[in-house]
């Protein structure tokens, strides 16, 4: 008798750029705990990763819940004291790298721009401290062969490549010595006499990537900041590393959504294509105002994110991998910045806008129980809520438009499994500063 044989499903979860701007290290820095400190002496132990626990905190159950969790890590990460960090130089502490692994994220795209800011010996030290605390990473190395490195991982027999390469490099190119530090980089034609490799040279390598795995996801750093729409190369680019063997493209860099697109290759398979995710902790638009109709200037658009939930499947252990069901959770960065000059206790966060819509409700449910008449101060709240929760949905459609026909919410199931850990339920900071709780135990 021959039983069949359940189908096997790998469920993936992606987010967008981690930028650790002065004032998100701020944020962390304010709200760190430490333990007791040690009878032999020496600093107290931190207690949620110098506060970056707290940043991280209103995704981690999304990143835990899924079989892996990929962020593009727009920075390096060195512990050097004497490190340079301006605008548009980035850097951050080891201990941000811990919470994120914490936090369930596995595997970090580091093909991007910013790979340099700290020079060859940041970007060979950054490694080392993904290394350290288990997240694995694809897109830099130590030379020319490990920056293009894959990641394979399995997952329940089935094997899950990905691999990072960036078309920026902000002027920079690799060195002429293939054992140097190198950043896998596909400049575009402009840039074309920087040492990289040409879209058919990566298009070939993806092809022969993709046969040493049941599933590839390419990440790819590309586009042109802040444009809603992707480069007319990318869009070319992205369905040849489809037809190559892809299963799905995903893309960083512009720091705003574009949209995703469905993709059919040319022998039949369904493809996806991801041009941009955005932001997802960073410290743009900090001033925008929680309206339907925002003021000019403060559109907010650097603050709308999303998580991008991904199933390959396999319906039997003979059987090829293919794209399953695709989903968003769509994402606000919480930033409540009033003025520039105002000394107040920071809070910025990724925040899911559907727990934050259900929080809002329920709490202005509770307001208009109370008996009349109200005080002020309860008058005041509601407005302040109300306010809130047309921003929300304001950002939420927003959000949304950038899913093609065939494309689903995340429900409340897919938020969550009820077998794993899930941390305390986030609050929005509507009526005073909130500290979220970190989860207890990695």
């Amino acid at each position: 008798m021959l039983f069949a044989t359940a189908p096997t499903h790998v469920e993936l979860v992606f987010g967008g750029d981690v930028i650790p701007h002065g004032e998100v290290k701020t944020v962390a820095r304010l709200h760190a705990r430490n333990g007791a400190e040690p009878p032999e002496g020496g600093p107290a132990p931190s207690l949620n990763n110098d506060g970056w626990d707290h940043v991280f905190g209103p995704i981690a159950d999304v990143l835990r819940t899924a079989d892996i969790g990929v962020l593009n890590l727009e920075t390096p990460v060195t512990d050097n004291k004497k490190a340079v960090t301006r605008e548009l130089l980035f850097n951050a502490p080891s201990s941000m790298a811990r919470a994120m692994a914490r936090a369930g994220v596995k595997v970090v795209s580091t093909g991007n721009n910013h790979a340099r800011d700290q020079l060859p010996t940041g970007l060979v030290e950054t490694l080392r401290h993904l290394d350290a605390v288990g997240l694995r990473h694809t897109g830099t190395g130590a030379t020319k062969d490990a920056a293009w490195e894959p990641v394979f991982m399995d997952v329940r027999g089935m094997k899950v490549g990905f691999l990072s390469f960036t078309r920026w490099l902000n002027g920079f190119s690799n060195p002429k010595e293939a054992e140097a530090p190198h950043v896998a980089f596909v400049p575009y034609p402009q840039h074309r006499f920087h040492r990289g490799l040409t879209t058919e040279e990566v298009t070939q390598k993806v092809r022969e990537l993709s046969s040493r795995c049941d599933a590839l996801i390419v990440l790819v750093h590309w586009g042109r900041e802040y444009a809603d729409s992707p480069h007319p190369d990318d869009r070319e680019l992205g369905q040849a590393l489809l037809d190559a063997g892809a299963l799905a493209v995903v893309g960083h860099h512009p720091h705003v959504l574009q949209p995703l697109e469905g993709y059919t290759t040319a022998d039949g398979r369904r493809g996806l294509i991801a041009f941009s995710l955005g932001n997802l902790v960073a410290n743009q638009d900090r001033f925008y105002l929680h309206a339907p109709k925002p003021k000019k200037g403060v559109a907010g658009d650097k603050r709308d994110s999303m998580l991008l939930r991904v199933s390959l499947t396999r319906a039997s252990p003979q059987a090829p991998v293919v794209l399953g069901d695709v989903a968003v959770l769509p994402v606000w960065i919480e930033n409540n910045a009033v003025g520039r000059k105002r000394k107040e206790t920071r809070n910025i966060q990724p925040v899911l806008i559907d727990r934050e819509l259900e929080a809002v409700t329920e709490r202005l449910a509770t307001l208009a129980a109370r008996p009349a008449p109200q005080d002020q101060e309860t008058k005041e709240e509601r407005a302040e809520l109300e306010r809130r929760l047309d921003g929300s949905r304001h950002r939420r459609e927003r959000i949304l438009r950038m899913l093609p026909e065939g494309f689903a919410v995340a429900s409340p199931a897919l938020r969550q499994r009820a077998t794993a850990y899930v941390p305390p339920a986030y609050v929005p900071p509507v009526y005073a500063p909130t500290v979220v709780a970190e989860p207890a135990g990695p």
